[in-house]
C-alpha cells in the first residue's frame, strides 16, 4: 500500500469515527476513551477534515442550557415575618446534582 492509499484510509477511518462521535451524544473525552484514541488526535483530525471540506471547526462544543428560573426567597421572607429568630434556619435555595458519568457527580448548591 503506498503512502497516498494509507492517508486515504486514515481519512476514511477518522471520518467514520467523527460521525460515530456526533451520533453518540458522548463527550469527546468519553468517546476517545471508548475508541482508544487520544483526544489530541481527535481534535487534529477533526480540524484537518473540516479544513479539507472548507468548514470552520468549533473548538468548543455547544452545551445545553438549563434554565432553572429565578429562586425566590419565599421561605426567607416567611421566616422574617415570624421574627429574626427563625431567619437563620429557614432559607430558600436550590440543590442541583448532575451525573457526569464515570462516577463523577457535580453538585451545585445555592442558599
Amino acid at each position: 500500500m503506498d503512502k497516498l492509499e494509507s492517508q486515504s484510509s486514515k481519512e476514511a477511518a477518522w471520518q467514520s469515527r467523527l460521525l460515530r462521535h456526533a451520533q453518540s451524544g458522548k463527550s469527546i473525552a468519553a468517546f476517545c476513551r471508548d475508541e482508544s484514541v487520544s483526544t489530541a488526535s481527535f481534535h487534529i483530525w477533526r480540524a484537518k477534515l473540516a479544513a479539507a471540506n472548507g468548514h470552520a471547526v468549533n473548538s468548543v462544543q455547544p452545551k445545553a442550557f438549563i434554565d432553572l428560573g429565578a429562586i425566590k426567597d419565599v421561605v426567607g421572607a416567611t421566616a422574617m415575618a415570624h421574627g429574626p429568630a427563625l431567619a437563620p434556619t429557614l432559607t430558600a435555595g436550590i440543590d442541583l446534582r448532575i451525573d457526569l458519568g464515570g462516577g463523577i457527580v457535580l453538585t451545585i448548591t445555592r442558599r
